[in-house]
């Protein structure tokens, strides 16, 4: 039978998480990118970082359900189970991630500019994320590396 790629189990998980970090630093250097061009007024500059960061921002938007579908225990735990041992900040980022995602969206469907409410509310709101993101991904980075480094275990081994 041909092997299945799980979320959930082996490498794929920290794969993933992985892939997140180069997507985290185009989202948030086009982000950053974008703010300074709409400083200038240069809409052709803006313009072009709106739409990069805007592609970013769906190939985040999709590694982010693809993370946060294989993490669904920790978060079926905490409907469970509430925050007692639940880690804040990755409350905290899941809860900046969907207010960021609805910021965007509107954004892109509604909003004049970057310089509206809006625009300026997803904006501080992604400089939050970027804080965030640092602390959990340093804190886990361990885990990660360990993740990505250990060998498949084949059932019945006794190593």
């Amino acid at each position: 039978m041909p092997n299945k790629i799980s979320l959930t189990k082996g490498k794929s998980v920290f794969i993933v998480d992985l892939i997140l970090i180069p997507i985290f630093i185009l989202v948030t250097y086009s982000g950053l990118k974008l703010h300074i061009a709409g400083d200038v007024g240069n809409h052709d500059i803006w313009s072009s970082w709106a739409h990069f960061h805007i592609i970013v921002s769906i190939i985040s938007l999709i590694a982010g359900w693809l993370h946060i579908k294989a993490h669904w225990g920790w978060y079926k735990g905490l409907l469970k189970k509430g925050l007692a041992k639940k880690s804040k900040v990755t409350v905290a980022l899941s809860i900046l991630f969907l207010a960021l995602v609805i910021t965007g969206i509107i954004l892109v469907l509604f909003a004049d500019g970057g310089n509206s409410a809006t625009g300026l509310w997803h904006y501080r709101l992604g400089l939050i994320m970027v804080i965030l993101l640092i602390v959990h991904f340093v804190t886990r980075f361990s885990l990660l590396k360990k993740g990505l480094t250990r060998k498949k275990i084949i059932v019945g081994d006794k190593n």
